[in-house]
């Protein structure tokens, strides 16, 4: 008797263990979609924040966003307003991007170490200036084009990240496209957002703080040989410096690192050149044939 029982408990307790690994499967693989798709919307988002930092200083801005721009949703907009492409940050020259890339996410490609990158940053750790120890060869590129109550703005949204204190903070600079067409030294910022980190909070935290990150807007980025001027600073006395947060000294310094890095020649600042380059001979050639 007793045995029979010990059978039958075992049965019971082995179809219950099969059932709920079978529901939860199922669960997973029926989320994975909408998991996906929020991930996806967090990252539109956070380019939007940095594109728009006065309209959208945190999530709870976005309903009064897209109702002032006649849309549903992060998606609609996306789709109405902004483009993305990838590019090759040994050049500057865009890649083509096929349907199977468009997850292509170039943190986890910096990681992977089967490949053999154009930059090893581990054989020159003197240009790893945003201590990320691994660059990807091609990174993305958002560019959002919004016309709202006659203001007409064009935005270039980068992807950055580096090493502060105790994390590495993933963000986005969003750089005044029609002020670098001008030329590097009339480039401004139009805002900056980070996304992730695990900084002190209230210290280094303070980087998602929407007092901080007014700051940014209209911050000059390159003097007139492109070199990068931005820089985060106790004392700021021009237009190239940004106020560094109170009590968080290596913070602040890994911030400005990885804007060095990321708008240099190792990041996108090939990128950066090429499009100035050829928005300014573009312009020449116009008013040539117009003169002609």
């Amino acid at each position: 008797m007793p045995s029979e029982t010990n059978r039958h408990t075992f049965t019971v307790s082995l179809v219950l263990c099969l059932v709920c690994s079978f529901l939860v499967s199922g669960a997973a693989v029926l989320l994975r979609d909408l998991q996906e798709e929020n991930v996806a919307d967090s990252r539109r988002r956070n380019i939007l924040m940095a594109a728009f930092p006065l309209e959208l200083p945190d999530e709870g801005s976005f309903a009064e966003f897209y109702s002032s721009r006649n849309v549903a949703g992060i998606a609609e907009y996306f789709e109405e307003h902004v483009e993305s492409f990838r590019v090759d940050l040994q050049d500057g020259e865009t890649v083509p991007t096929t349907d199977a890339e468009r997850d292509y996410d170039q943190v986890k490609a910096a990681k992977n170490p089967g490949r053999e990158p154009k930059l090893d940053l581990r054989q020159n750790p003197k240009r790893d200036l945003a201590g990320i120890k691994a660059r990807e060869d091609v990174g993305w590129v958002y560019v959002v084009r919004d016309d709202h109550e006659g203001v007409a703005v064009e935005t270039i949204v980068l992807p950055i990240r580096g090493y502060g204190l105790w994390s590495t903070l993933k963000g986005f600079l969003a750089i005044d496209a029609k002020a670098l067409a001008r030329g590097p030294a009339e480039t401004t910022v139009r805002g900056l957002t980070y996304y992730e980190h695990g900084e002190t909070p209230g210290l280094g935290g303070e980087v998602d703080n929407p007092t901080w990150k007014a700051k940014w807007p209209g911050r000059r980025v390159f003097d007139a040989e492109w070199n990068v001027k931005l820089q985060v600073t106790k004392n700021p006395v021009g237009d190239f410096d940004v106020d560094a947060l109170t009590g968080a000294t290596i913070t602040s310094t890994g911030v400005s690192r990885m804007l060095k890095f990321w708008l240099g020649s190792d990041g996108y600042g090939n990128y950066l050149r090429k499009r100035a380059s050829a928005v300014l001979s573009a312009g020449r050639a116009g008013r040539g044939g117009a003169g002609g």
